[in-house]
């Protein structure tokens, strides 16, 4: 396939009104932000000093109120042997204080998370696994007031696999009472992953080379993930490795678009009580972020990629209800482009390869261009339609699986709500008229 390692057109259209259905749920109706101990301090370096430092570096840093807020521990937190009770045990030489160090995070303002396996033992034999002792641990972590668990799947009984054991802890957590987000591994069948979890890793663990960045983003897209994903079930491409010094600025900076484009978790993975300003700034970023963020909820998907540029163009839809940042402002340019107003990019009826498009069109963002004719738009204003003047088609709202509406080039119909739009607001924001889909 086409790498995606290409220059990334990110971009929204503000869309007003729209009923979108989606499992709503209290536990993470957008992706959870966070910081995760195991990229950069693995066993060996985790301690309670470490955490401590890491939840104070998120408030200092200014990176809570950007949205992280989990401080989630990985392997190695817990004693290798149960107690005599069969109950999992924190280190005591690692965390002497263990309660107290919790309560002091969420005093802070911050959440709490920790690690196990559905097996036998964790990964590496490191520590005793929740197989036949969920229901157990589950009221452990409810009493420890923990916000968050990841389950991971390395040693499980013969002949077992993971799904059973995934089930059995997803129910004993819900059984506590408590809102408690649950991570799984891919050994997780997706199609039956929303009912049990709500974070899905999409493949292996990831290494901190753009390569293998890379490989996350080809992995979610070649799968068809997005289709699953929404509020309170989301595509988990793993930790984020920007700050662990291995992959360039410029690949950061992708690797920061890509997560926040495809809605994965952001869950740091780097050592935040050392990070330079340009890394605290990345990980920052308000536009960045909004789009992660976003209360629709809908993943990202490749439109097309190009050979020559290899340009990938990417659109989303959002809600009126947020504040409009400036990613999300379209300005109708010279009466003839549709302008966005951070990218400075425009909205296309057709891209460059129209070969490459399903039937009927999808509109694409390109650089703007006043002489292409596929970025010229004519606005009816006794219809309410944008009419490319390139094909004569109409922009219109279709309903699809994922995301749950889709922009699109079709035969004008004057009395279709869907393709009804008006130009509103100071900045030229693009209100669709349509209301639902009936």
């Amino acid at each position: 396939m086409t790498s995606l390692s290409a220059t990334l057109l990110v971009t929204s259209l503000l869309l007003c009104g729209l009923v979108v259905e989606h499992v709503w749920t209290a536990v993470a109706d957008k992706p959870p932000m966070g910081w995760n101990s195991w990229n950069h301090f693995a066993c060996d370096g985790l301690n309670e000093k470490v955490v401590l430092q890491a939840a104070e570096a998120l408030v200092s840093t200014g990176l809570k109120k950007a949205g992280y807020q989990y401080v989630n521990l990985d392997n190695c937190w817990q004693e290798p042997t149960r107690a005599a009770n069969g109950s999992i045990v924190p280190s005591r030489e690692r965390f002497p204080n263990w309660e107290h160090m919790i309560y002091k995070i969420h005093d802070m303002g911050l959440l709490f998370g920790l690690y196990t396996d559905f097996g036998l033992t964790t990964c590496g034999e490191k520590a005793p696994g929740s197989w036949e002792h969920e229901e157990q641990d589950a009221k452990s972590y409810a009493f420890w007031n923990v916000d968050y668990v990841k389950d991971d799947d390395c040693k499980a009984p013969p002949g077992v696999l993971s799904p059973p054991g995934y089930k059995k802890m997803s129910e004993a957590l819900r059984a506590t009472g408590r809102e408690i987000v649950f991570s799984v591994k891919q050994s997780q069948p997706i199609e039956s992953a929303r009912s049990v979890c709500n974070l899905r890793r999409v493949t292996h663990d990831i290494k901190d080379t753009f390569y293998d960045m890379m490989r996350e983003v080809e992995v979610n897209h070649d799968d068809g993930l997005a289709k699953y994903a929404g509020p309170g079930f989301w595509n988990d491409m793993d930790m984020i490795e920007i700050g662990n010094g291995n992959m360039t600025f410029t690949e950061e900076k992708t690797h920061m678009a890509f997560w926040c484009l495809l809605k994965s978790p952001l869950i740091l993975g780097n050592d935040l009580s050392n990070m330079s300003q340009q890394t605290v700034d990345l990980l920052s970023s308000d536009n960045a972020i909004a789009i992660n963020q976003n209360s629709l909820g809908i993943q990202g998907t490749r439109l097309t990629a190009f050979d020559s540029g290899l340009t990938v163009a990417i659109a989303i839809l959002t809600n009126c209800s947020e504040a409009a940042a400036a990613h999300h402002e379209w300005h109708v340019d010279r009466g003839v482009l549709l302008r966005n107003m951070a990218t400075g990019n425009c909205l296309s009826s057709m891209g460059p390869a129209p070969g490459d498009f399903p039937s009927p069109l999808q509109p694409v963002v390109l650089p703007c261009n006043e002489t292409d004719a596929y970025q010229q738009w004519e606005y009816a204003n006794s219809t309410n339609q944008f009419i490319s003047k390139a094909t004569g088609l109409c922009l219109d709202i279709a309903k699809a699986t994922i995301p749950k509406y889709q922009l699109r080039m079709v035969k004008c119909e004057k009395n279709k709500a869907q393709q009804k739009f008006s130009p509103v607001g100071d900045h030229g924001n693009i209100q669709s008229m349509f209301k639902d889909y009936s």
